[in-house]
Order: structure tokens, then sequence, then C-alpha cells
């Protein structure tokens, strides 16, 4: 835990915020003085000494200069995320949480309180011996969960609240187990972490301005990512009102278009040409329209297998140097055929392909979900270069028309990768291959929807139906299906894959639900938090399930009462459960216990810190 010194004063507690923290409204054709009071109207933040300061420089001026030209962009840029991705605390941008209620984890009590305008976030050891309280002066995030940093009393150096708050479950979480990262009951507190890495991705016009541990001036043009971190520095651009002199990343190679998004969305190296050192003072050289590759190596593919040991993120790949995280997606763009492949740059797929991210649609909170673009949730995305397969679609997926198995993206874009307590599209686009699975033990499309059916299953169907070479199967994938080796047998991001399927609409349509509630229950005791959390959260998907209360936190014997709960009220409906052999259920419809716990003595405990 922290020590006396981490404990943060009232000072600058009065701080005003900026207008454009208040939350927006969902019209998209507002009053002018509505609009106005969402621009960037930047205070003196010379005189606010306990975090990172928002100042114009460098040729960066704010988005509050965008509005009088560009009312409509500015709109719905202030209703996504990535305008809230970092924010100033206060009562316009705090999402929930701070009612006063104390939470035991760990054996730490946590009490999120409001003071007035201010909040605050107090630790204490149930022993007694120990208590640090904390003013919370920034937050990241806004969408799923929201964190929160304090000022640790050096420069403006930031620490981080052990504790993050999980929107949709109205839930403080450790932040460790928000995340997948490895069994571990304590609360890590982590100082500089935003002013060295954070701050990159989650501010615009980001100078670190590092000079030791402790001496971190960090001054950003921008909390959030505005309008700056895609169209490049707007000064020269509001004062000449030429376009030249501005960026628009659709009329940017597809490549080069990409580069903007893939600025944040992508595991990378620097290159030489933009050194540690010269980074840690004035940020990255790179802006939009410029060639990202010159500074930087998003390493795709098997080949750059090795490049992720120096990354420290091999368990966020798969074997085959797929990656296995959200967030990455411009790793995933690369090694993609419909980008890497494709002939001409009017056919490469970029990320604009697929995604506006200005939207003139009424309903922007939707849309700020993923910011696709007008009619790509469905088949249109891939048929706008594929128009072939828009008569021939039954002929090629073997589904039915109306049938998700006729939805490219849920064979092609499958979710195989892991973020934020869910599952995610994976950005590779490719094929289902029961060879890749038994290669790399990456999930394939056909066994998460079919999560009744076994990996022979797949293989056979593949190779009647696109003449796939046979594969050589390990016995428990030729006799068990899938779904149930990766829970009993798989590393942490596979079961965590599997626990979110169980619960995932499609899936359940095809393979029925009730014979999963013995799994999810299973992955209910699970020694990753995060993968509690959704093994519960999908459980809560069943008929029947919907009302059930359980804490993923609490001590093993009081999550074993409410589980235990689950079971006698599964065994006692009437739903109807599979005689089964490769689901391990009996002639009776009961679960072959013993076969079972043999699967799960084979499973794969190495540590998973999947980082996001």
């Amino acid at each position: 835990m922290a020590n006396d010194a981490q404990k943060v004063s009232k000072t600058h507690a009065g701080e005003t915020t900026t207008s454009d923290d208040s939350v927006a409204s969902e019209t998209s054709e507002l009053p002018d003085q509505k609009l106005a009071a969402r621009a960037t109207n930047f205070a003196d933040d010379e005189s606010v000494s306990n975090r990172p300061i928002q100042k114009p420089h460098d040729g960066y001026i704010g988005s509050s200069a965008c509005l009088e030209c560009h009312p409509n962009e500015h709109d719905s840029w202030s209703q996504s995320y990535h305008r809230t991705m970092t924010q100033v605390v206060s009562p316009d941008s705090v999402a929930g949480g701070f009612e006063g209620n104390s939470q035991e984890i760990y054996g730490w009590e946590f009490t999120p309180q409001k003071r007035g305008d201010e909040y605050w976030g107090s630790i204490k050891s149930m022993s007694g011996d120990a208590y640090h309280e904390y003013q919370l002066v920034m937050s990241t995030g806004s969408h799923h969960m929201q964190k929160y940093w304090y000022h640790t009393g050096k420069s403006r150096k930031m620490g981080m609240l052990p504790m993050v708050y999980l929107i949709e479950a109205d839930k403080w979480l450790p932040e460790k187990s928000a995340f997948l990262s490895p069994p571990q009951n304590s609360l890590g507190m982590r100082e500089g972490a935003w002013n060295t890495g954070c701050n990159q991705c989650h501010a615009t016009g980001s100078h670190p301005r590092i000079t030791g541990a402790n001496e971190m001036d960090t001054l950003v043009a921008e909390f959030g990512i505005s309008c700056e971190a895609c169209h490049g520095p707007g000064e020269t651009h509001a004062q000449e009102k030429t376009t030249s002199s501005i960026v628009n990343p659709r009329e940017l190679t597809a490549l080069k278009s990409a580069q903007v998004c893939g600025q944040c969305h992508g595991a990378w190296l620097r290159t030489n040409k933009e050194a540690s050192s010269s980074w840690s003072q004035t940020g990255t050289t790179y802006r939009p329209g410029d060639d990202l590759f010159a500074t930087r190596y998003y390493p795709h593919g098997s080949k750059d297998k090795p490049l992720h040991e120096k990354l420290r993120a091999v368990e966020s790949f798969w074997p085959d140097g797929e990656n296995r995280v959200a967030g990455r997606e411009m790793n995933g763009l690369l090694a993609s055929p419909c980008h890497a492949h494709a002939l001409g740059d009017d056919k490469k797929m970029s990320c604009i392909s697929c995604h506006d991210l200005h939207t003139s649609a009424e309903d922007k909170k939707s849309w700020a979900n993923d910011q696709m673009g007008e009619g790509m949730y469905g088949n249109e995305a891939c048929l706008q270069c594929h128009e072939t397969y828009r008569e021939k679609l039954v002929e090629h997926t073997h589904h039915s028309a109306d049938s998700s198995g006729s939805l490219c993206y849920n064979c092609h874009m499958p979710y195989t990768s892991y973020g934020l307590l869910k599952a995610v599209r994976t950005h590779t686009v490719g094929s289902p291959s029961a060879q890749t699975t038994v290669d790399t033990g990456k999930i394939n499309a056909c066994n998460q929807c079919h999560l009744d059916q076994t990996l022979d299953w797949t293989a056979q169907n593949l190779t009647a139906m696109y003449g796939h070479a046979e594969v050589e199967l390990p016995t428990d994938h030729k006799n068990i299906a899938a779904s149930v080796v990766w829970t009993a047998k798989g590393d942490a991001a596979q079961r965590a894959l599997m626990a979110w399927s169980m619960g995932w609409e499609d899936a359940r349509e095809v393979s029925g639900d009730s014979w999963t509630v013995f799994y999810l229950v299973d992955l209910m005791f699970d020694d990753y938090d995060a993968i509690r959390y959704i093994a519960y959260r999908s459980l809560k998907t069943i008929p029947g399930f919907e009302s059930i209360k359980y804490d993923h936190m609490r001590p093993a014997e009081e999550r074993e009462r409410v589980t235990n709960e689950v079971l006698a009220a599964w065994h006692a409906s009437a739903q109807e459960r599979p005689t089964d052999a490769k689901l391990l259920y009996d002639v009776d419809g009961e679960i072959e216990y013993s076969n079972y716990q043999s699967l799960r003595q084979l499973r794969d405990t190495r540590p998973i810190l999947v980082t996001e």
C-alpha cells in the first residue's frame, strides 16, 4: 500500500472544470448555445499543480476552435467515448459509485465518497494499522469502466486508485480484477502510469516531460482523444481556412488512414527514429498523414513471434501471431488479406471501410459503442468489396440466409480477442480452420457458435463444405465438445472466451443453454476474478437464473452457497438436459463429473496477463 507521503491534500480542490466535461445530449441538431457549452474552454491550468495540465502548444489549439465551422462533426465527436477518455474529475464527468458505501476486499476496506464537488477514495486495513485517503482529480474511461487518478505530491506525477468503477454493474472492483490478471490477493498501487504510458493514447498532443522518477511535468493539448488527434494540429487551418493545412483521413491512402487509428489501436515497438529519451520529453513525433511506420513497428503474424517477448505481451498473442487482446486492431488489419493482399488502394480494407467517426444518426448513444458506419453491422460491410457473394451467400455459407451463420463477420471475424471483461471480434480477417485450432489452441468460429459440437465435427464439415485437408486430432477433440475441452483444460484467456460465449445470444440459439449451467458454475469458481464475473453474467442470460445474486469477489464459502442454490434449482427445473456423451452428460441427463474432473486436472495453469 501507499505510504503517508502519498496522502493527497485538498490543494486546488475547488478547481473549476471545463464545460466540455458536461454530458452530451443525444440530439444531432442542437442550438448554437448548447453546442458552445460543449466546446473546450481551457481553464487557466497554469495555476493547477495537482495533475497534468492542458494547454495549446505546437500548433494544437483545442476542439473548441473546430466548433464554429464544423458543428455537426463537433457534435458527434463530443458524444463519443473518445472525448471522455480522460477527464478532470467533477460531478459532470464521474460515472457513479460515490454514494459512500464501503466494501471489504483483500483485507482492506474501501470507501468512495463525494464531498461537495470533490471525490475521494479511502482505503484502510481491516486490522486498523493503516489508513490512506486520496482525492481523485482525473479519470480515464467512461464507457465500460472508469479509472481514477490522484496526485502523489511529486510534481504532476499521478497515482492510480487501485479500485475501478464497473459501470454496467454499478460496482467497484480491484483494478487487477477488472482485467485478465493472474490471481493475487492484493490491491496493487501504481504511480506514474498515466504520465509514462496512458497519456500517449488517452490525451491529445501529450508532452510527458519526464526528467526523473518523481519529476513529471506532463502537459497535453487536450484531455481525451480530440479532433486534432485524428486531423493533426489545427492552428494553421483555423487561421487560413485551407484544406491543405489539415488532414482528412478519408483522403489518405488506406494504409495512412489506418495509421491514424493505429497510433493508439495497436501494439508496437519504437524504432530508432523515436527513441524513448526524446519521447519522454515531447511525446511522439507522429502526426496524422505521416508514415507511422517510420517510428514504430507493429508485429503481425507468426513471423513476428520473437518480438512478442520484447513487447512483454506474449499472452496477448495466439501462437500464430494473431493478437487476442482488444484495442490492437492495427496488428490485426496488417495481417488481414483484405488489407495486405488487396489489388489497388481503393480495394484495401482500412478502419474507415467499416467505421465512421462522425455520424448523422439520431441514436448517437448506440453509434458511440463502436462507431460503425451506416449499414456496417450486417453483411454490407463485406459485400461492398465481395459483391459476388451477394447472390451466392447461402451457397457459400451453407447456412440459411437469415441465420447468424450467414453473417460474414461471425465466421471471418469471430470473438477470439478479449478485453474489458468481454470477448471482442478479431480484426485479423480469416476463415475457420480446425488445423489452426490444433496448432495454436485458437478458438474457431464454428465451435464458438456450435458450442455443443466437437472439433472433429468442425473438421469434417470444413472438409465436406470447403475441401479442407483432413486433420489429425487429439482424442479429446474427437469425442468431447470443444467448448467443454477449453473450459476444462484451456488457459485463462480461453476460459474467459468460453465464459463469454456461453452467454452469447447467437451461440445460445444454436447450441441451447441449459446444459451450460454446470460449466458456468464451475467457471464461477475460477482462480481468475475476471472469469468468475463473466461466467456469472452469462449465467444470468439463461431463463430461470436472471435474478441470481452473486458477488464474484466474496470469499469462496459465500460464493459456494450461491452456486449450490443455482445447481439445486437447475436440477429441480423442468429444462431438458441432453443425454449427450460429447457434452459429458449420461443417459439420464446427469453430468459425468469424474470425466470432467479428469479433464480439469490437465488445465493449462500458466499465468496469463492480457494487457488491454
